[in-house]
């Protein structure tokens, strides 16, 4: 057995060694050269739509002059037709990636399938291919004979597709992996009857284990391998990481491509949390987008969960910030219920988060022992909360209503106290200032208390200079009155001195 596979390999050793002599037995052919394309521009706002007039050929007879060779997507009219849908879609998808161009976009339509793959040789090996990007530069390029059995939806998508790789190109300096540039791509792509296919590929991918990891599937062109697998898995960890965390913080992340190392270290900067735990939670994550969490769309179908968990948590600061955000993300979208929606949340939460400012102060100057403005600040803020359906800080609030409202009637007291203590009247003066003082301690209003010993101290200092100056006055009226029967006695006949 092992004889006869020698035999066989040197047999295809020597074919392969002179077959080239027997199938050329003269030098092949050159390829023939491509048609010159007679390039025109068409011009809108923000872009230069280059296509083609029509495609010269040199003429085989003379070798020198030029034909015109026939060309089914030559003309002004298919430009025509990208100009009345570029500029909406640019603005819609805009105010989704804010990214900043100086200089006019170019928008080219290759006419053949040729003249594209000799500017994109990889279209020739990856079915579904219409278009490409070019990193760093403000270029698109489609082929238009790959669009033509594009229904309306598909063709706007299209467009959708090539410019949010443009847009995000250009936040990222041109860094963002493939991976997550073909996920976004997807991802800004308006919803169809077709979107429910990649969810269910990539739960049968899942169920047979044919998915790649993160750090495989954002290896040079891995994605272009075998997009059937990598596309949908793109397009999932993007959905997980809008969904999960937001689409302000997915924008963090584009941005930190620029200036980060790697996606890895991107993604950290951005959700500081490392790419492992993110992939692992990713995965916890894939059975509900494959049975259903897929239709949950930022741009296209905005889930408020997030924003209604964090009011209904009390996150009103939170939810203010992140709900801002989706306001003015979704006055760029058609979603006028979910807008509406959203603006009501929003003001929940304002309302929310002025409630807590409330309760802060009321707080504050409790211990800062304001007793009136606690009072105030504390019913206002009870109100504010009652007005939004969050009960939860309302008993705190209500306990710090109610020791203000103790400290508040200890101040009157001490005042009172003082008072009477001005009007001598030691007993009552006492007893109020004494009440009120142990309910400032316990309140730890320390400037007061210490004020209400301090009445205290002068109450009994007063006391005491009284007992010292009746005592005086006692002694003083009895060396008058010995004095004066000393007088008497003195100055009286010896008669009349009566004992």
């Amino acid at each position: 057995m092992r004889k006869v596979n020698i035999k066989w390999l040197m047999v295809f050793l020597l074919l392969l060694i002179y077959w080239p002599g027997v199938v050329y037995a003269q030098e092949p052919e050159p390829p023939k050269p491509l048609p010159l394309i007679d390039w025109q521009e068409l011009k809108t706002e923000n872009f230069i739509i280059v296509y083609a007039v029509s495609l010269q050929q040199t003429s085989e007879v003379s070798k020198t002059s030029e034909v015109s060779v026939a060309c089914e997507f030559c003309g002004v009219a298919e430009a025509e037709r990208y100009a009345m849908l570029i500029e909406g879609l640019y603005r819609e998808l805009k105010a989704v990636l804010p990214a900043k161009f100086t200089a006019p976009i170019s928008l080219r339509l290759f006419p053949t399938e040729e003249s594209y793959t000799a500017v994109n040789p990889l279209a020739k090996y990856i079915d579904g291919v219409t278009a490409h990007t070019l990193s760093n530069r403000t270029d698109i390029a489609i082929a238009i004979p790959r669009t033509v059995n594009l229904n309306e939806e598909q063709f706007i998508n299209n467009i959708r597709h090539e410019l949010a790789h443009l847009l995000a190109n250009r936040l990222s300096n041109g860094k963002l992996d493939a991976a997550f540039q073909e996920g976004l791509a997807q991802y800004l792509e308006k919803p169809t009857a077709d979107s429910a296919n990649a969810p269910a590929s990539l739960q049968l991918m899942a169920e047979q284990g044919h998915l790649l990891t993160w750090s495989q599937l954002n290896e040079a062109n891995a994605v272009y391998a075998n997009p059937s697998v990598t596309f949908p898995e793109s397009l999932s960890i993007v959905a997980f990481l809008i969904d999960r965390y937001g689409l302000p913080t997915f924008l963090e992340f584009i941005k930190a491509t620029a200036t980060e190392p790697g996606y890895r270290s991107a993604l950290e900067s951005a959700y500081h949390l490392s790419a492992d735990q993110l992939e692992t939670d990713w995965q916890t994550y894939l059975p509900d987008y494959s049975a259903g969490r897929w239709q949950i769309n930022a741009v296209y179908s905005y889930d408020l969960t997030r924003g209604q968990n964090m009011v209904k948590q009390g996150a009103f600061s939170d939810a203010v910030t992140e709900l801002s955000k989706v306001v003015e993300l979704l006055k760029t979208t058609q979603q006028t219920d979910i807008l509406t929606q959203a603006e009501t949340l929003l003001r929940q939460a304002q309302q929310g988060q002025q409630a807590t400012r409330l309760a802060h102060e009321a707080h504050a100057a409790l211990k800062n022992g304001e007793y009136d403005l606690a009072i105030k600040q504390g019913q206002a803020a009870v109100e504010a909360y009652y007005r939004i359906g969050y009960y939860v800080p309302i008993p705190t609030i209500q306990t710090t209503i109610y020791r203000a409202e103790i400290g508040q009637r200890a101040m009157e007291r001490l005042n009172n106290g003082e008072r009477l203590l001005g009007m001598f009247r030691f007993f009552e003066a006492e007893q109020l200032i004494y009440d009120a003082t142990l309910q400032l301690q316990a309140l730890d209003n320390q400037p007061a208390a210490a004020q209400g010993i301090a009445l205290l101290n002068r109450s009994a200092r007063q006391q005491s200079y009284l007992a010292y100056f009746l005592l005086l006055a006692g002694v003083l009226l009895l060396l008058a009155n010995g004095a004066h029967r000393l007088i008497n006695y003195w100055s009286a006949n010896p008669l009349d001195v009566r004992f």
